[in-house]
């Protein structure tokens, strides 16, 4: 009886791998028209028979949106971006296939419509080891980073400017007459925390203050603690070193419980302390007093990483792009202003 022929008879044939064999007799993007023909042409003349209960391609196209479950558990961030990839996906007939995976597994589990060559292309959104991209990348689809970047992984990203969102959150601190400012975050949890570091550090350079890092809490993560604990640590600061005048936090979620906090504490925001968040999540807005912040495009970051991502699977090349969207800030109640600025 002879031997049936399948997806991985042809791939071994030719020497490609089965993801190829597979997206070329689904009729999908996403390798050179010289490959399609040699696989079919191969398919054919070895009897094979495939079967498709998918839509062709020439009628619909997927993508495959990569999550971690910490990611997708983020308040009032991540989702809005989701919501741009899959609105601008919907308005260029393509579907969103979304696939939560667990960080803390030893191995990524590849989804099975990658596996299966049902993907035109790959969105990742929000943190993700250099492992776990480098296992998506040897699919050889087109994929795209969003809020996260590794400097030795040319690739596409769509990034908030979070570097000069720090400097021009530090600045109006600044502005305001704060010379004692301190950053909250652990600048180890993200490329985007870092990088709002930086820009703090750099502004505090710039107009020649002193950067006291017994101001700062640079190590922890204040939204995973309780209150208790976030208590202690502002506690510890005041005692050692008196706490600072202002805070430049991470994100709006670390300057939330900051303030509720303090709140605890009996320490008024802003009269004691002024404090500025990152992103402009809904909460910011319900915050008494409410928060100052740092403005994110959320939606559009989503919508552009769909726009690149369509531009890659059909065709267009050259080098890998990091797109910066700028941030703006957004004053509201919870920096006091130090000094006057007279008009006249």
């Amino acid at each position: 009886m002879p031997k049936k022929v399948t997806m991985d008879t042809i791939a071994k044939k030719l020497g490609i791998s089965k993801n190829t064999v597979s997206l070329a007799l689904r009729g999908m993007s996403g390798i050179s028209e010289a490959t399609r023909k040699a696989i079919e042409d191969t398919a054919i003349s070895m009897g094979y028979q495939y079967k498709s209960n998918a839509v062709k391609a020439s009628n619909t196209r997927n993508l495959c949106l990569v999550i971690a479950k910490s990611t997708r558990d983020s308040i009032g961030f991540f989702s809005y971006i989701q919501l741009g990839i899959e609105d601008e996906a919907r308005r260029n007939n393509l579907n969103t296939i979304i696939h939560y995976y667990d960080e803390n597994d030893e191995v990524f589990g590849m989804p099975n419509c990658i596996k299966e060559g049902m993907i035109s292309g790959i969105i990742t959104l929000g943190r993700n080891s250099p492992k776990t991209i480098k296992s998506i990348n040897s699919y050889n689809l087109p994929v795209i980073m969003v809020d996260n970047y590794f400097d030795n992984l040319p690739m596409d990203c769509i990034l908030t400017d979070n570097h000069c969102g720090g400097y021009l959150a530090t600045e109006y601190l600044i502005e305001c007459g704060h010379t004692k400012i301190g950053f909250i975050g652990d600048v180890s949890l993200s490329v985007s925390f870092y990088d709002r570091y930086q820009g703090y550090t750099k502004a505090l350079k710039e107009y020649n203050l002193e950067m006291n890092e017994g101001y700062s809490v640079l190590d922890k993560g204040l939204g995973n603690l309780s209150s208790e604990e976030v208590e202690k640590i502002i506690s510890e600061v005041k005692s050692k070193e008196g706490l600072p005048t202002a805070y430049v936090c991470c994100n709006d979620a670390q300057a939330i419980v900051t303030m509720k906090a303090m709140k605890n504490m009996n320490i008024s925001i802003p009269n004691k302390v002024s404090i500025i968040g990152f992103d402009d999540i809904e909460t910011a807005r319900n915050m008494t007093p409410e928060l100052t912040t740092m403005k994110v495009e959320k939606e559009l970051m989503g919508k552009i990483a769909v726009r690149k991502l369509l531009e890659r699977i059909d065709g267009g090349t050259g080098i890998p792009q990091k797109v910066l969207l700028s941030a703006s800030l957004v004053k509201r109640e919870s920096v006091k202003q130090l000094i006057s600025h007279n008009n006249s």
